[in-house]
């Protein structure tokens, strides 16, 4: 994106506050337009409070995306349309919704005690869909990039900036504010960051964090049911962190580029387990890859796929293993073809 193409000084506020919400939740949105973002926010107040008013319409279209007219609304805008650019489209429509839901939006912040002079905030939610990336900058700056059907639960006030990781992997990238922890509950371990970048999955049972740059403390929650508590665990870059419940964690060095690639939309694997592998593309599509055969889980699985092609991904398999896959409706049937 060329710097032409962002708002200038002549956009006006509310025209520029719907391009940056567009821009910074699509997933190749990059780290000079968050910059461009964070300070265009500083740039004036009223930039802030546009953008945050355009966040509260946008939450409540959501709680109310059910009723016949916002479903209306939704495929109005989603009909198809000849180009046009981002000022006369795109923009046009996320006006509109800020408009009709103006009113809505100001009794959310006010329930919320959204008032300049309260510290506390209830808390907001996001969450994707199976198959989908979301980036969200917060008030501070800080981004979370959510991976595939994930949910996580935001809190900030004066003291502490809080976020639940409910369901599923987030990208962390903490804006730096020393008085100010950046704290991340997921699976019964706690994340204390102050400037940094990492990853947190639940995967099943089990807790990962990666630390891609910066450092982490990593500690217990406080009642996460352990009769023991084991002392706080500091990572190093290029570190990742396993916990499962009941069981000491494990420190292990990765390849934070090769571990963090599905924020570019791929999955890779290093001598990965198919039954492994096959649960990992699942989770990025509602078509469902399942093995018919037990032979299958000797098979060992290495390279870099495009997540959500299943269908790319088992025709792969078929030229590099003795496996036959079968299309049944949304299922791949995976089946030896011969025995290894």
């Amino acid at each position: 994106m060329r710097d032409t193409d962002y708002p200038d000084s002549d956009t006006p506020i509310r025209e520029a506050a719907a391009f940056w919400d567009a821009r910074l939740r699509n997933p190749d949105c990059t780290d000079v337009e968050r910059a461009y973002f964070r300070a265009w926010c500083a740039e004036d107040e009223r930039h802030r409070a546009a953008y945050d008013e355009l966040q509260s319409a946008v939450e409540t279209l959501r709680a109310a995306r059910h009723q016949p007219e916002i479903r209306a609304l939704r495929d109005a805008a989603l009909a198809p349309r000849p180009r046009r650019s981002w000022r006369a489209a795109g923009i046009a429509a996320a006006l509109a919704v800020t408009a009709l839901f103006a009113p809505l939006a100001w009794t959310v912040l006010q329930d919320r005690g959204g008032a300049a002079g309260q510290d506390a905030q209830a808390p907001l939610y996001y969450a994707t869909t199976v198959g989908q990336q979301s980036g969200i900058t917060l008030e501070d700056g800080s981004v979370i990039t959510l991976n595939t059907d994930s949910r996580v639960r935001v809190t900030y006030d004066a003291a502490q900036r809080h976020v639940a990781l409910l369901r599923g992997q987030a990208l962390f990238e903490v804006a730096k504010e020393p008085n100010r922890p950046f704290v991340v509950d997921a699976g019964g371990k706690r994340v204390v960051a102050l400037g940094t970048t990492f990853d947190v999955r639940l995967n099943g049972q089990d807790v990962e964090v990666t630390l891609v740059e910066g450092r982490v403390e990593i500690a217990e929650q406080a009642g996460a049911g352990r009769r023991d508590t084991p002392p706080p665990v500091r990572l190093e870059m290029g570190q990742r962190l396993v916990s499962a419940a009941q069981e000491d964690a494990t420190v292990t060095e990765i390849d934070t580029g090769k571990a963090t690639s599905w924020r570019d939309g791929f999955v890779t694997f290093e001598e990965t387990p198919l039954i492994d592998a096959i649960a990992e593309m699942n989770r990025y599509s509602t078509v469902r890859i399942v093995a018919a055969d037990s032979a299958l889980m000797q098979l060992k699985v290495n390279g870099v796929f495009r997540s959500g092609q299943q269908a790319r991904f088992a025709e792969a398999l078929e030229e590099y293993f003795p496996v036959e896959a079968r299309r049944d409706g949304n299922l791949i049937v995976l089946k030896m073809s011969q025995p290894i």
